[in-house]
C-alpha cells in the first residue's frame, strides 16, 4: 500500500513574486549597472589600444581648446579696438565741449570791451559755441552712459554761466558798471565749476581708451594654444614610438592645420596691436595735444580781455595768460608739422604784448581798440587766424584717429570663423589618425 500524500502549505513572504522564484532573476538597479559601466570603461582603456583612445580624446580636446582660444583672442582684439574707438570719440567730444566753453568765454569777454551792444559777428560766434556745447553734452551723454551724471551736472553749470553772461550783456548795453562784475563772476565760475567736470570726463575716457589700446593685443591668450599644440606633437611622438609607424598622415595634417591657424591668429592679433599702438602714439596723441593747445589759447584770449575789463586790477588774469601762453608754446614744440601754427601763435603773442604795453602806459582805450581789432596785426585778427588753423588741425587728427581705429580688426570675425572650422577639421583628423593605429594594432 502506498503512503498517503500530505499537502503542506508553504508560506510566501508578503510582496514577493512567485514569478521571481521561477525565473531566478533579480530586478536591475542603478547600483547594479555601475560595475557593468566600469567594466566597459576598463575594457576600452585596457592596454595600448586603451591608451591610444585616451590620448586621442586628449588630442581632440587640445585641438578644440586651441581653436577656442584663437577665436576668443581674435574677437577680443576686435572688441577692444571698437571700445578704444568709442572711448576715443568720447574724449574728442569732451575736448570739443572744453574748447567751445572757453571759446565762448573768450568771445563774450572780448565783445564786452566794446561797450553797448556787441557786433552781430561776436554774438553769432558766442551763440554758435554755446549751441555746440549743448549739442556736445547731449551727444556725449548718449554715447557713454557712464558719463551721464557728470554731464548732467555740467549742463546745469553751463546754464548758470550763460545766465550770468546774459545779465552782464544787459547791464553793458545800459552802460552800468555792474555788468563787469557779472561777467567776471561768470568767467570765474566757468573755470571753477564747469571746466573741472569736463577735465575729469576727458581724463576718465583717456584712461578707458588707454586700457583698450593695451587690450587690443591678446597674444598672451595664444600661449594656451601653443601648449595645446605641443601636446598634440607629444601625442604624435608617443604614437610613432609605440607603433613604430613614424608618419601618420591624418595626425600630421591635424597638427599642420592647427599650426597654420595659430600662426594666422597670432599674425592678425599682432598686426591689430601694432596698428593700434601706431594710432595711439600718432594721430590720437596729436589730436589730444592740439585740443590742449586750443583750450589753453582760448583761455589766454579770455584772460587778455578780463585783464582789460578789470582796469588795473587784472594782474592774476595776466599771470594766467602767461601760463597759458607757455603751455601753448611748449605743446606746439612737441607736435610734428606745427611750424605754421607756431608762426600764427607768435603773431598773436606779439599783438598781445602791444596791448599790454598800451594798457600799462595808460592808453587803455588804444589797448582795447587793438585787442578787439580785426585788422591786420590786431589781436582779434591774429588770434582768430590761429584759432581757425589749430581747430582745423585738431579736427583732422581726431577724424583720422577714429576712422583708423574703426577700420582695424574688421577681418577678425571672418578669420575667427575659419579658425573654428580648422579646429573642427583637425579634431576629426586626430580621431581618424588614432583610429587607424588602433585598427592596425589589432
Amino acid at each position: 500500500m502506498s503512503a498517503p500524500t500530505t499537502n503542506i502549505p508553504v508560506a510566501i513572504p508578503a510582496g514577493a513574486s512567485s514569478g521571481a522564484g521561477r525565473t531566478g532573476q533579480q530586478p536591475r538597479t542603478i547600483a547594479g549597472s555601475i560595475p557593468g559601466a566600469r567594466g566597459m570603461v576598463d575594457r576600452l582603456l585596457h592596454g595600448t589600444p586603451g591608451r591610444m583612445r585616451l590620448f586621442g580624446l586628449l588630442g581632440v580636446i587640445a585641438a578644440v581648446v586651441l581653436g577656442a582660444v584663437s577665436v576668443n583672442a581674435l574677437l577680443a582684439s576686435q572688441a577692444a579696438v571698437e571700445r578704444a574707438a568709442n572711448n576715443t570719440a568720447q574724449v574728442i567730444r569732451a575736448q570739443s565741449i572744453h574748447v567751445d566753453l572757453l571759446r565762448a568765454d573768450a568771445v563774450a569777454t572780448n565783445a564786452f570791451l566794446v561797450g553797448g551792444l556787441e557786433s552781430a559777428d561776436s554774438r553769432a560766434s558766442y551763440e554758435g559755441a554755446m549751441a555746440r556745447v549743448a549739442r556736445g553734452i547731449a551727444e556725449a551723454a548718449a554715447a557713454q552712459p557712464a558719463d551721464g551724471k557728470a554731464l548732467g551736472v555740467l549742463a546745469e553749470r553751463v546754464q548758470t554761466y550763460a545766465a550770468l553772461v546774459e545779465q552782464a550783456r544787459s547791464n553793458n548795453r545800459l552802460g552800468l558798471p555792474v555788468g563787469a562784475q557779472y561777467l567776471t563772476q561768470a568767467s570765474a565760475g566757468l573755470r571753477s565749476d564747469a571746466i573741472p567736470i569736463v577735465t575729469q570726463v576727458v581724463q576718465t575716457n583717456e584712461d578707458r581708451s588707454q586700457k583698450e589700446f593695451d587690450r587690443s593685443n591678446s597674444s598672451l591668450q595664444l600661449l594656451v594654444g601653443v601648449a595645446a599644440l605641443i601636446g598634440l606633437v607629444a601625442l604624435a611622438v608617443w604614437l610613432a614610438r609605440r607603433t613604430h609607424r613614424y608618419l601618420n598622415p591624418s595626425l600630421t595634417g591635424a597638427i599642420a592645420l592647427l599650426l597654420v591657424a595659430l600662426f594666422v591668429t597670432a599674425t592678425i592679433i599682432t598686426g591689430i596691436g601694432s596698428a593700434t599702438r601706431g594710432v595711439s602714439q600718432g594721430d590720437y596723441q596729436r589730436a589730444v595735444a592740439l585740443a590742449d593747445v586750443t583750450t589753453a589759447a582760448n583761455d589766454a584770449r579770455a584772460n587778455e580781455s578780463l585783464t582789460l575789463i578789470r582796469r588795473g586790477s587784472g594782474a592774476t588774469n595776466e599771470a594766467a595768460w602767461k601760463t597759458n601762453e607757455s603751455a601753448v608754446r611748449n605743446t606746439l614744440e612737441g607736435i610734428d608739422q606745427s611750424t605754421t601754427l607756431s608762426i600764427l601763435w607768435t603773431d598773436y603773442v606779439t599783438a598781445h604784448q602791444k596791448v599790454r604795453s598800451l594798457d600799462d602806459g595808460g592808453k587803455w582805450d588804444d589797448a582795447v581798440k587793438l585787442s578787439t581789432s580785426t585788422s591786420a596785426g590786431g589781436a582779434a585778427k591774429t588770434f582768430g587766424d590761429f584759432d581757425t588753423a589749430v581747430t582745423q588741425a585738431r579736427d583732422d587728427a581726431a577724424r583720422t584717429t577714429v576712422s583708423s581705429l574703426r577700420g582695424l580688426g574688421g577681418s577678425a570675425p571672418l578669420i575667427a570663423l575659419v579658425v573654428a572650422l580648422a579646429a573642427l577639421v583637425a579634431s576629426w583628423l586626430v580621431v581618424r589618425g588614432i583610429g587607424q593605429r588602433i585598427e592596425e594594432y589589432r
